[in-house]
């Protein structure tokens, strides 16, 4: 669960921070952050990756690294199916909505405020991946990734509609939690089964793919990958059954 505190306890100190104090952040310490927060993420998601293909024999990592490819393909393809980016996209559109509302009519729209904050903190697919996974092996570093620009937000939204701010670390820890216990619950038939190491690579590959959006490199619909979290240990399991 640290992954989970750390995040929540982002939120609060990026919100205490907007209402205590008049500190800017500068463009060009906002720029190093940038460039320090894309490192990061290619740095932890290429780790995961490892981690998950690195154990057994090279012929084993590279069937596995196989299963992974197809899975991020068929994943891809279930997203756009059923329009998770789609949905992510229409949450952050809601969401900017209630930013602009609360910006013209001041904290007497706070209440939007914290919906929009709410809302946009828990649609991250790096969230979603980084909750699960924290669940599944205690890899926690990349909710700790997602602390940094969730503090940062947070520090914004809170000059806009005051303490309010701070009070979305309520939701957002109880949903990253909620994942957390799912990524617990489930780790035991991964790792009986063998299933754990397609599971990780391809949770580290969806958080490599949040640093091209980081860097604005390419524009990439993130959220319809997340199926190949499920796709991928299916997958594995299905060659497991035909091929023994």
């Amino acid at each position: 669960m640290l992954g989970t505190l750390i995040n929540a306890g982002a939120i609060l100190i990026g919100g205490l921070l907007g209402t205590t104090t008049k500190a800017e952040v500068s463009v060009q310490r906002q720029q190093f952050i940038k460039v320090l927060l894309g490192v990061a993420t290619v740095w932890f998601g290429l780790r995961l990756v490892w981690i998950g293909l690195a154990s057994g024999t090279a012929r084993f990592f590279f069937y596995q690294l196989l299963i992974v490819l197809v899975a991020m393909v068929l994943g891809h393809l279930i997203g756009k199916v059923c329009r998770i980016q789609a949905l992510m996209n229409r949450i952050g559109q809601s969401a900017k909505v209630k930013l602009e509302r609360t910006a013209t009519h001041g904290k007497k729209a706070a209440n939007d405020g914290f919906m929009a904050a709410t809302m946009l903190f828990c649609a991250a697919p790096l969230g979603i991946v980084g909750a699960l996974e924290d669940g599944v092996s205690r890899y926690w570093a990349p909710l700790a990734i997602k602390a940094v620009m969730d503090c940062l937000a947070a520090l914004s939204f809170a000059r806009m509609f005051g303490w309010m701010a701070m009070l979305s670390a309520v939701p957002v820890a109880a949903f990253l939690w909620a994942l957390t216990l799912l990524g617990t619950a489930v780790e035991p038939w991964l790792v009986t089964h063998q299933l754990a190491g397609v599971f990780h690579a391809s949770a580290g590959l969806i958080i490599t793919y949040v640093a091209l959006v980081i860097f604005e490199v390419k524009k990439v619909e993130i959220g319809n990958y997340l199926p190949a979290l499920v796709v991928a240990p299916a997958l594995m399991k299905l060659s497991q059954v035909l091929f023994g």
